[in-house]
């Protein structure tokens, strides 16, 4: 097998891995890479910016580290591969430092040479007198009980790899081990649409549309009581859809929670009261999407809603912060997109933990965040021990696909009045 058939066939198997997460960024580089090392060429850093994270002719490599970010991540990736399946390979594919491109490096150069012991020859005075017979089995058993403990100690060290050392920092964080520490069980609420039928005179259904006031059926024939000439042309479909971030923002959180507690899913639209006073809470979805989650989310917050669920206000500086991300199926250009987080004490004595964002991006961006250890690491940090806080991203992005990512702020929040006034 050539070096290059090698190549490939390493690069099938960590893709396979699943190591290189949801396509994205992360997945386009690697890609770029592998094509160009398999041709025998390596790139430049200004070549992966424009071909890989679209990037316009003028980008400095000197004020943006964009590229070399990414490239470091990827070169992490791969070495916890490498870690897991250090003794299935012959050899492992790595980016050296200071370079752009894919090789092969040997798994046998990775291990550290074992270390040598000196043993000094033993003295002795006079002969040594044999043993009694039943304390024979003595040595053997010894020496049968010390390599049984340093297996059982290489065998952890190989298998607690990289991956499971930042998981068990993650759950250990101020952000979600008051979720984990306890019997509470978790109710991990997806932020579904509402739809409803529009009629024409006949009442025949015409279309499906979506009111941000109705997000249940309870809000329907509420509604529909107090309205009920407007609400004449809707018919109650019993029809909902999920935002496509949920589905890759849950495969990032589902590792976390998987610790040995209860958890269960539903959509906002079935939420209710007892869910809220018994159980922790984690919200998936976008901020247009929390429906009666909304009022308690931001009756603390020091962002307000603006003209449009896309828009965010700051209270606290004035800014105006707008979605210019297109809906999911969209194409386009260049974007911005905000993602929102917050963690804060429920009305019983439980957790609430809000991942959310204008649009799908903002989601996604979150949840990757808090499923890490240096995402998590960061915003704990910036809270100072509060309690309760909030923290809000701004991510770039291209064709639906983010790219750069920003931390604007982290807050602390007050429990006053979030469940003033609660059901």
């Amino acid at each position: 097998m050539t070096a290059v058939d090698e190549l490939q066939r390493q690069a099938e198997l960590f893709r396979a891995s699943g190591l290189l997460g949801k396509p994205g960024a992360m997945s386009r580089l690697f890609e770029f890479l592998l094509a160009r090392s398999l041709s025998g060429e390596a790139p430049k850093e200004i070549e992966i910016a424009l071909q890989v994270f679209g990037k316009s002719a003028s980008f400095d490599v000197a004020q943006d580290s964009v590229v070399r970010v990414y490239v470091h991540k990827l070169r992490r990736r791969l070495e916890d591969f490498a870690t897991r399946s250090l003794t299935q390979y012959d050899a492992r594919i790595t980016i050296p430092k200071g370079e752009y491109r894919l090789v092969l490096e040997p798994v046998a150069t990775l291990a550290p040479a074992p270390p040598v012991v000196e043993v000094a020859p033993p003295v002795q005075v006079a002969p040594p007198e044999p043993s009694p017979p039943r304390r024979r089995w003595l040595k053997p058993a010894l020496a049968a009980l010390a390599a049984f403990v340093c297996g059982a100690v290489l065998t952890y060290v190989l298998t607690f790899d990289a991956h499971d050392r930042n998981l068990s920092a993650v759950r250990h964080s101020a952000i979600w081990e008051p979720l984990l520490q306890d019997d509470l069980p978790i109710t991990v609420v997806v932020g579904d649409y509402f739809l409803l039928g529009e009629v024409d005179e006949a009442s025949n259904v015409q279309r499906l549309v979506r009111e941000f006031y109705i997000n249940s059926n309870q809000d329907f024939l509420d509604h529909v009581q107090l309205n009920p000439e407007q609400m004449r042309r809707y018919r109650n479909l019993d029809l909902t859809y999920l935002p496509a971030a949920s589905a890759f923002a849950l495969q990032d959180l589902v590792p976390v929670l998987n610790a040995g507690k209860p958890v269960r899913v539903t959509l906002l639209s079935e939420l209710n009261a007892s869910v809220l006073k018994s159980t922790h809470v984690v919200y998936v979805g976008y901020i247009s999407g929390m429906g009666m989650l909304g009022d308690r989310v931001f009756a603390q917050s020091r962002l307000a809603l603006g003209g449009s669920f896309d828009e965010l206000h700051d209270i606290q500086t004035g800014t105006t912060y707008v979605s210019t991300a297109m809906p999911t199926g969209s194409e386009g250009g260049a974007f911005r997109d905000f993602g929102y987080f917050s963690t804060f004490a429920g009305p019983n004595g439980n957790r609430v933990v809000v991942i959310s964002g204008t649009r799908d991006n903002g989601v996604m961006h979150v949840a990757e965040t808090l499923s890490h250890r240096a995402g998590v690491a960061e915003i704990a940090s910036k809270a100072a021990g509060a309690d309760s806080f909030e923290s809000l991203y701004e991510i770039d992005g291209m064709a639906r696909a983010g790219l750069n990512a920003r931390l604007l702020f982290v807050s602390a929040m007050k429990n006053d009045s979030i469940w003033s006034g609660a059901p």
